[in-house]
C-alpha cells in the first residue's frame, strides 16, 4: 500500500488550520500529517498540539528556536522528517476535496516526479476560478498551469534527488522545483479532477502588491532558465518558442514588466488575440450557465 506524508507549513494560520487537517486526516492511505509551525503568534501551534492530542496521524514539527523561515524551509523540514512514499503539501488555509489522494494514488508510478492535479481558486467574494492545467509538460511549465503545490502529489524520492525547496525563493516555488523534477525526468502523470480547493486571501504572497517587484523578477528568470535549457537540448522547437514568447509577453503585458530582448514580436501579439478569444468563448459558455 502507498503511504502518504501529509505537510502543512503553519504561520498564524489558527482560524484555517482545523479544516487543512481534516480535509486529509479520514484518508486511509495518509500516513501522518505533519504540521510545520513557522513561528507563530496567533494560537497556531497551541492548536496544532491539540490536534496531535485528537489525531494520532497529527504531528508538530518547528524551527530551532521557533523561528520563521518561510514556506520552503518549512516545506523542506516537513519533507526530512516524513516517511511516506509520496507527498502532499496542504497550506493551512487550503483544503483537499474527498478522495483527491486516493484518487492520485491510483494514477502514481514509482518512475514519476508528480502527478499534476486542476484546483479551483475561492475568491473573497465568492468567486471560484476553475484552474485547469496544460497537458503538454514544457508548455505548462512556461505558461504556469502544470498545476501547483497543493493540488499535485509529489514522489518523494524524487524531492529528495533534487534537493527539495529552493529557500531562497519567495515566489514561484512550486514551478522552480517542477522544473529541476521535470529536468531529470519529464513523465508527469495528470489527474483531470477538480479536487483542491485554494482560498485566494488579500495578503497572500500573490496577491500583495508590495511583493509584485520580486515575483516579476522571479518569474522572468525561471523562464529564462526554461529558455535555455530547451534550447541546450536542442528541443526549443517552433512550439515551444511560440508558447515561450506569447506567455512572456503577455505576463510583462499585464505586470507593466520590461519586454524581454528574447521575445519574437509576432509570437506574442497571436498569442495575445488568441488568449483574448479563448477569455470570451469561457465568458459565453459561463454565462450560458
Amino acid at each position: 500500500m502507498i503511504l502518504i506524508s501529509v505537510i502543512i507549513p503553519v504561520f498564524n494560520s489558527v482560524t484555517t488550520l482545523e479544516r487543512a487537517v481534516r480535509s486529509v486526516i479520514d484518508s486511509a492511505s495518509v500516513l501522518e500529517v505533519i504540521i510545520v509551525d513557522d513561528g507563530s503568534s496567533d494560537g497556531s501551534i497551541e492548536l496544532a498540539q491539540d490536534l496531535s492530542r485528537r489525531f494520532e496521524q497529527v504531528m508538530l514539527v518547528q524551527h530551532p528556536n521557533g523561528r520563521n523561515r518561510g514556506g520552503c524551509a518549512s516545506r523542506n523540514l516537513g519533507l526530512a522528517c516524513s516517511k511516506g512514499s509520496w507527498i502532499q503539501f496542504l497550506d493551512a488555509d487550503d483544503e483537499i476535496l474527498v478522495d483527491k489522494i486516493a484518487g492520485q494514488i491510483e494514477l502514481v508510478s514509482e518512475h514519476s516526479p508528480f502527478v499534476v492535479g486542476n484546483s479551483i481558486h475561492v475568491f473573497p467574494d465568492g468567486r471560484r476560478h476553475f484552474r485547469k492545467a496544460d497537458r503538454d509538460v514544457w508548455k505548462g511549465l512556461i505558461r504556469g498551469k502544470l498545476g501547483d503545490t497543493c493540488a499535485n502529489l509529489w514522489n518523494r524520492c524524487s524531492l529528495v534527488e533534487v534537493g527539495g525547496w529552493d529557500e531562497s525563493l519567495s515566489s514561484s516555488q512550486e514551478y522552480d522545483l517542477m522544473f529541476r523534477l521535470v529536468c531529470i525526468n519529464p513523465n508527469v502523470i495528470f489527474d483531470s479532477r477538480f479536487m483542491t480547493l485554494i482560498h485566494k486571501t488579500l495578503n497572500s504572497v500573490s496577491t500583495n502588491l508590495e511583493n509584485a517587484k520580486f515575483r516579476n523578477f522571479n518569474w522572468l528568470s525561471l523562464r529564462e532558465r526554461i529558455r535555455l535549457y530547451l534550447v541546450d537540448q536542442g528541443i526549443f522547437d517552433l512550439r515551444k518558442k511560440y508558447f515561450w514568447s506569447g506567455a512572456v509577453g503577455n505576463f510583462c503585458r499585464e505586470q507593466g514588466a520590461v519586454l524581454p530582448e528574447k521575445v519574437n514580436f509576432f509570437f506574442c501579439k497571436i498569442y495575445y488575440i488568441e488568449l483574448q478569444l479563448r477569455r470570451k468563448a469561457y465568458q459565453i459558455i459561463s454565462s450560458s450557465r
